[in-house]
């Protein structure tokens, strides 16, 4: 896209009318009535109608839309833009200027997120997807512009990244969005990988900002709220499950991204789940066949045992809940109530993390959602008791300060052997993308043990060479590795 284009498409205000014929009728060398945001012809057989057809890139997609908007806020009495057919059309400029199919990013999408975030049910969204050509919807195409911006988001050099161009086009889609429409569920999910995007490129002040518009538009929705009713029919369980899926979703990502925000001190922006809330069911309930009848699995709630099975997407769930309360007792140290309190936390911790590495197999898989959270919880939580134990003079005397010491020196060790596995591994035994939680759990494994050298000297060695190869490897998908990086020197 060129000045040249925009220009053409924002030239007539009042008569809403773009100055150049669109893409479909250029090339096929039709007659063109040019209105905005779609001609004639494309509106008659329900197809996408582009505008913005010239191939120069020296104004990306999101300068185009502001044009567009602010047309319709300098003159009020123009034709409304149609939002649908607008988000549609950016959707297909923004897969032409990517060079990518769609399809090959859906593909690392639900293989490589989807495992460990399954906030978007794939049946349901292919299906919205495959309307967009005769029902053009404005959500929809967000989050397929959100799920590119996602599986895009590794590539180095953000100045010619056309993942950062497409991010900045998804925020300020979404913003609209905001302001234009009702809440609807896809466009919480669009906000929650924009948020999972901010995080993982070294962004969390804006991942805190956009975790809690998602927030917001959740609560408004009543998505927080899981009223305990059975589904007779399987359609009404399954939005009933995807609700779930997105509400817990902000919880996790909400309690990943106050960890890695230096000296973030505000609350938590989802509160805590209730006891009968419901949690997710593995995917393999899910139906696959629209026109196979499948009866609504049963649920576990949020205070089932830990000893009973659940599927990894429910204990990551229960590993951030832990996380969450770790996260409280930091920004809220009573000294005279801390013993209490951690023996508490830390007994439910251990409990808890024994049970879940017995039902995970070993190797990188140990350090992926629910253990990687775990994991992160209990160096925290080491960490407290040691910092308050320096703070209030006590370090070097207090036994319980010592039993940290241990306890901190054996999770750090327990990730640097995660690492050592997975380093050894050929480039084809790697999963592609590295976990978001992981390379928040590697980090923190670096910062335990810088913070156990600065208290402990000579006394305690450690070899970060294992850390930084895996971090190496998770930059390829998550700048947020560098933060811990530079750490390691």
């Amino acid at each position: 896209m060129n000045p040249h284009s925009i220009t053409a498409i924002t030239k007539s205000t009042s008569a809403s009318i773009a100055e150049n014929a669109c893409a479909a009728c250029r090339e096929q060398k039709r007659g063109c009535d040019k209105m905005l945001p779609s001609c004639g012809r494309c509106t008659r057989q329900n197809r996408s109608c582009n505008y913005l057809w010239h191939t120069a890139s020296e104004v990306s997609p999101s300068e185009g839309l502001t044009f567009l908007l602010r047309r319709e806020l300098d003159n009020p009495k123009a034709p409304s833009l149609n939002i649908d057919l607008l988000y549609v059309n950016m959707l297909h400029q923004a897969q032409e200027e990517h060079s990518s199919t769609f399809t090959r990013a859906l593909d690392e999408y639900f293989s490589h997120i989807q495992p460990w975030l399954p906030v978007v049910m794939e049946r349901p969204f292919m299906e919205s997807l495959e309307k967009l050509g005769h029902q053009p919807r404005a959500e929809t195409a967000l989050l397929a512009l959100s799920i590119l911006l996602v599986v895009q988001g590794g590539l180095p050099d953000r100045a010619t990244n056309p993942s950062h161009r497409n991010y900045i086009l998804c925020k300020e889609l979404y913003a609209v969005l905001q302001l234009k429409c009702a809440p609807s569920l896809q466009l919480v999910q669009s906000g929650l990988l924009i948020a999972l995007y901010e995080t993982g490129q070294e962004s969390p002040g804006a991942a805190s900002l956009t975790i809690a518009s998602c927030a917001r538009l959740g609560y408004l929705m009543k998505l927080n709220i899981d009223d305990g009713n059975g589904y007779g029919d399987y359609l009404f369980w399954e939005a009933a499950e995807e609700r779930r899926r997105v509400w817990t979703g902000i919880y996790l990502l909400d309690r990943v991204i106050y960890q890695v925000v230096t000296e973030f001190k505000a609350p938590h922006v989802s509160e805590d789940l209730a006891g009968h809330f419901r949690l997710p069911v593995d995917d393999a309930c899910l139906r696959t066949d629209k026109g196979e009848a499948t009866q609504a699995p049963s649920h576990q709630s949020m205070s089932v045992p830990v000893d009973v099975p659940l599927c990894y997407y429910a204990r990551e769930i229960q590993a951030a809940r832990l996380l969450g309360e770790v996260q409280l007792l930091q920004r809220h140290v009573d000294v005279n109530s801390l013993p209490e309190k951690f023996q508490s936390l830390d007994h439910r911790l251990m409990q808890f993390a024994e049970r879940l590495f017995e039902q995970t197999p070993q190797g990188w898989a140990t350090l992926c959602g629910a253990n990687a959270i775990t994991l992160t919880a209990a160096l925290i939580l080491h960490r407290i008791r040691i910092d308050c134990a320096v703070k209030f003079q006590t370090f070097g005397t207090s036994d319980d300060a010592e039993a940290s010491l241990l306890a901190l020196t054996s999770f750090i060790n327990m990730v640097r052997d995660i690492c050592n596995k997975f380093n050894m591994l050929s480039a084809p035994e790697k999963i592609p993308s590295a976990p978001l939680p992981a390379v928040m759990c590697t980090g923190e494994a670096v910062l335990a043990g810088i913070r156990m050298k600065e208290l402990l000297g000579e006394q305690f060695q450690l070899d970060y060479e294992p850390f930084r190869l895996t971090l190496l490897y998770a930059r390829k998908s998550w700048k947020l590795a560098d933060q811990y990086l530079q750490r390691v020197g």
